[in-house]
């Protein structure tokens, strides 16, 4: 899993590796990024803009891979942006 620099389709921001599924990520949701490597602000979240979904067989290894790219832009992270619809 890919996330994006804020605003950015071209560069990756920070990246997790799993063999384990991920909850599911949708338009909209919002990423809190607090302990990550790099975060610019502890007030700043992440919002989730767009999602992109590369799928490929790897003959080699007998599998198919997984990689979701999330694109995402900085919002502040206020009480009224977590409870409001």
């Amino acid at each position: 899993m890919e996330v994006y620099v804020p605003g950015s389709a071209d560069d990756v921001w920070v990246t997790f590796e799993t063999s384990e599924p991920i909850l599911g990520i949708s338009k909209g949701d919002i990423l809190n990024p607090g302990i990550w490597e790099n975060t610019q602000s502890p007030m700043k979240v992440l919002k989730v803009v767009n999602l992109e979904h590369l799928i490929w067989d790897v003959k080699a290894e007998n599998c198919v891979k997984h990689k979701l790219m999330i694109f995402t832009k900085e919002v502040e992270g206020t009480r009224k942006l977590r409870i409001d619809e």
